[in-house]
């Protein structure tokens, strides 16, 4: 691994515990908003033993990834926590996003199960356009364009949205 990985890794990691400080002392209003994202989306998972290491620790680990096997797979606890903070900005910042979130939330589905969907859907988009040619990304972003509209529209697609991506924690406990 390169210095500046490291030198990165470790900053990160400083990041999250004084975010997490901010979080236990009740000072969050003070931090920047895209850190009080991040803090929010903390605080709604503190009570979950990995998340709760992975921030307590995080300026022991030095920036060193926090993951846990579940199931067959390598989940991290943090990325589940930035995640959240990445719907909780699109749900305040994009229309159509907040829109969807308040559809599903209107017709039954929990706050926190929303945001798991909406994540999902970011999080495939993130990988379509991370592995596509500028033509494949443009494609992937209108996939997710068109996820977000059905959200709004379609309540057979919102049910199997929220049955694909389910509200559990379990990798988290």
């Amino acid at each position: 691994m390169s210095d500046q990985l490291t030198k990165l890794r470790k900053l990160t990691g400083q990041l999250q515990k004084l975010t997490y400080e901010a979080v236990k002392s009740g000072t969050m209003a003070e931090l920047p908003e895209e850190e009080q994202l991040f803090a929010r989306a903390m605080q709604e998972h503190m009570h979950l033993k990995h998340v709760h290491n992975a921030l307590e620790f995080a300026d022991l680990r030095e920036g060193a990834p926090y993951e846990v096997e579940f199931e067959g797979n390598v989940v991290s606890p943090l990325a589940h926590v930035a995640m959240h903070a990445a719907v909780k900005g699109q749900i305040a910042q994009v229309p159509e996003v907040r829109t969807a979130f308040e559809k599903m939330v209107a017709t039954g589905t929990p706050a926190h199960h929303a945001e798991h969907v909406l994540a999902a859907l970011i999080g495939e988009l993130m990988w379509g356009m991370s592995r596509a040619s500028e033509r494949g990304a443009a494609k992937a972003k209108e996939r997710y364009d068109r996820s977000i509209q059905k959200l709004c529209e379609d309540s057979t697609f919102r049910e199997e949205m929220t049955k694909r991506f389910g509200a559990s924690h379990a990798a988290f406990e």
